[in-house]
């Protein structure tokens, strides 16, 4: 992979597979995991000089796998523009994303991450609620879950010695989960 365009996520997004986290109650320890496949955009992206961005994103979730009974896919994206810090080689965003499952139920995870090279580690939570505007957008799975992925960006190179990342793939790995 080449240089990698620092993080951003999520948001990525997404979610989550196994962060150690309270249990909500009558919820039994478990989760699961989805294979993640997205874009994020920066605004001021990074490249080698440390400074500050904004990026969203987007991205499908497929062929996940639960402990219980839950959708195989969905889809993923940040409900505002995340935050970011940092340039191609490492890097800190936060944000909050939603994730809209095949059977119409949604999960909102607020999160942090961190990058190194190609690789991004998100870390976060499923939060109940979260307004943009006049919306209130509301969690109606996994409710009380952490969130983890591990996640690579592919930068163009070109961009990340020049003026900035405006795009790059990302995918990886991605869950949900509740530990005791």
């Amino acid at each position: 992979m080449s240089a990698r365009a620092l993080l951003a996520a999520g948001s990525v997004a997404l979610l989550a597979a196994g962060a150690a986290v309270a249990m909500p109650a009558g919820a039994s320890p478990g989760g699961g995991g989805c294979q993640l496949h997205g874009n994020v955009k920066f605004v001021n992206g990074p490249n080698g000089t440390d400074h500050p961005f904004t990026y969203t994103f987007t991205g499908a979730l497929s062929n996940c796998q639960a402990s219980s009974a839950a959708p195989a896919s969905g889809s993923i994206a940040t409900l505002v523009p995340g935050k970011g810090s940092g340039t191609c080689a490492n890097g800190t965003t936060s944000g909050v994303s939603i994730v809209k499952w095949a059977d119409g139920t949604a999960t909102i995870i607020k999160y942090t991450t961190n990058s190194a090279a190609a690789e991004v580690v998100l870390q976060g939570n499923v939060i109940p609620s979260f307004k943009v505007g006049k919306k209130t957008y509301k969690t109606t799975r996994y409710a009380g879950a952490g969130a983890l992925a591990d996640l690579a960006f592919e930068a163009d190179p070109t961009q990340c010695a020049g003026s900035g990342v405006t795009s790059a793939p990302m995918d990886g790995f991605a869950g949900l989960g509740y530990t005791s």
